[in-house]
């Protein structure tokens, strides 16, 4: 699989600089992963270089194991997990080293436990967190703040640990059937959805989980939600024995308004750090597929193939999409990266995400668009917090056009 040739372009048009996209187009790529396990969920890294996967069970009945991709989903290697348990839900800190993953219950049928690992993967440690059916955990940026909700035979509470899972705590959320968490980078604004067979509720919390309150999001079988960074922006979708529509937030979960994604059993969802590009799965009963939103909500597309999609992730700029089905195994699609461009002083800064997915792009610049003649920009690209950067000189009359171009 060569993540980096497909077809993708982007443009800047300056000299009032701006970024346009010129392209949505989707290309899922079936990774090298087994396609035998029943895989449940994924998560990635801010940059998406690195992916986590848990599977509920290996084909066989047997239990699950935990993969990971230090290169975008280009290969996997297990890693330490036990494997005598069905995964349920993993999430990753932004750099990938700090992982959380529940498990629902083991072989016997027993309730399951919340799992940690600090070395990307390598070696796990069970928690103290208490014996039940766990769905879903969310993580903070920095993986010291974790939340996980219990759906299960015990209280059905929301659990919290500010100290990377050493120890846990019930937070001021009610008992309820609860299906998804979702946290804000800091761990500060948490959102959470209740199934509550058919008539669930949203709820969200501002102060890491001391209190909850209900918001007005009509009542439904929630299954998933997902968060900006900053908390402001939520996207939850429902199992379909409700209205079966995704509706999204921009006010912290104040106010909620359908969006155009179709009718279906939406089984997970993701947001790209501001909130706009969004990712979420149809499970279908094995005939769903994955839709994706480049503008909060307001249009949605496919091209996926089609599976039984229990999990989506996204990497914080939105350009590189991870999913997971059964059967099926793990895909990986790559949208346009974002191509920013800001001032400084006399010049412009272009940047990008340096991603390994990105590696094979040159930056181009051409006078006009109506030209082919488009030639790359004489200086290198440098890197700096994870982007690229070149800096060109601003242009006082007319206009400069950048895209991204692979080689």
């Amino acid at each position: 699989m060569n993540l980096k040739h497909l077809a993708r372009e982007l443009l800047a048009i300056g000299s009032i600089l701006t970024a346009v996209n010129s392209s949505i187009a989707q290309i899922w790529v079936q990774t090298g992963a087994d396609t035998n396990y029943q895989w449940q969920a994924i998560a990635c890294s801010t940059n998406a270089n690195k992916m986590a996967a848990v599977a509920y069970d290996d084909g066989l009945g047997d239990g699950g194991p935990i993969y990971m991709s230090t290169n975008t989903g280009t290969s996997w290697a297990r890693t330490g997990a036990p494997t005598n348990f069905a995964w349920q839900s993993v999430a990753s800190s932004a750099d990938g080293s700090k992982l959380v993953a529940v498990v629902y219950q083991d072989l016997l049928g027993n309730p399951g436990h919340i799992f940690v690992s600090t070395n990307s993967g390598r070696n796990w440690r069970v928690t103290s967190a208490p014996a039940d059916n766990w769905l879903s955990v969310a993580s903070s940026a920095d993986g010291s703040r974790l939340v996980a909700v219990d759906s299960g035979s015990g209280d059905k509470l929301i659990y919290v640990s500010t100290n990377s899972g050493t120890s846990w705590n019930p937070s001021g959320a009610p008992g309820n059937f609860w299906s998804s968490i979702a946290s804000s980078v800091d761990g500060s604004k948490l959102a959470a959805v209740d199934s509550g067979f058919g008539d669930g509720f949203i709820y969200v919390s501002t102060n890491s989980g001391t209190s909850w309150g209900p918001t007005t999001a009509p009542n439904n079988p929630w299954s998933c939600i997902a968060s900006s960074a900053d908390g402001s922006r939520l996207a939850a979708g429902n199992s379909g024995f409700g209205d079966g529509l995704i509706y999204i937030s921009t006010n912290s979960g104040a106010t909620w308004s359908p969006t155009t994604a179709p009718t279906n059993q939406w089984s997970s969802i993701a947001s790209s750090a501001e909130g706009l590009r969004l990712v979420a799965a149809d499970s279908g009963y094995g005939d769903g597929l994955i839709y994706v939103s480049t503008n909060g909500g307001g249009s949605w597309a496919s091209v996926s193939p089609l599976g039984f999609w229990n999990s989506v992730a996204t990497s914080a700029d939105g350009s590189v999409l991870s999913a997971v089905s059964y059967p099926g195994g793990i895909y990986v699609s790559l949208l346009a990266p974002v191509l920013s461009i800001a001032q400084a002083g006399e010049n412009a800064v272009i940047s990008w995400p340096n991603l390994s997915s990105t590696s094979g792009f040159v930056l181009q610049e051409n006078s006009n668009l109506a030209r082919t003649n488009w030639y790359a920009v004489g200086t290198p690209p440098s890197q700096t917090n994870g982007m690229n950067q070149v800096l060109v000189p601003s242009t006082p009359t007319g206009g400069i056009f950048f895209r991204l171009k692979s080689q």
